[in-house]
């Protein structure tokens, strides 16, 4: 599977996120357009962003992306691996909530 849309990031937080997480921005696409994302609305230092949740197969784990919508680009801003509670929740919405792709609660 490749990326269907443009994605940004910084240079010095993707060497960063890595090093931290093991995790490299190239590859968050994997949640985020995944059919079984979950997406949570937020906002920081005024600036819109989307927590996104998906099971991602390749690393047999839930993982969690940080990302905003800057023009016709999403920007990465964090990767990581979701905490144990984030994992719970993600689980819970997915046994209870999950609507599909298209659905009120998931997808894009």
């Amino acid at each position: 599977m490749k990326p269907s849309r443009a994605y940004k990031w910084n240079a010095a937080k993707r060497r960063s996120n890595l090093m931290k997480h093991g995790l490299d921005f190239p590859e968050a696409y994997l949640v985020i357009e995944s059919r079984y994302c979950l997406n949570l609305l937020g906002e920081r230092s005024g600036e819109q962003r989307v927590c996104s949740f998906a099971y991602v197969f390749d690393y047999r784990a839930v993982l969690v992306v940080v990302h905003a919508e800057r023009g016709d680009s999403t920007v990465v801003i964090s990767f990581r691996r979701a905490s144990k509670d984030e994992r719970e929740f993600y689980y819970e919405w997915l046994a209870t909530s999950f609507e599909g792709p298209s659905g009120a609660y998931g997808g894009h």
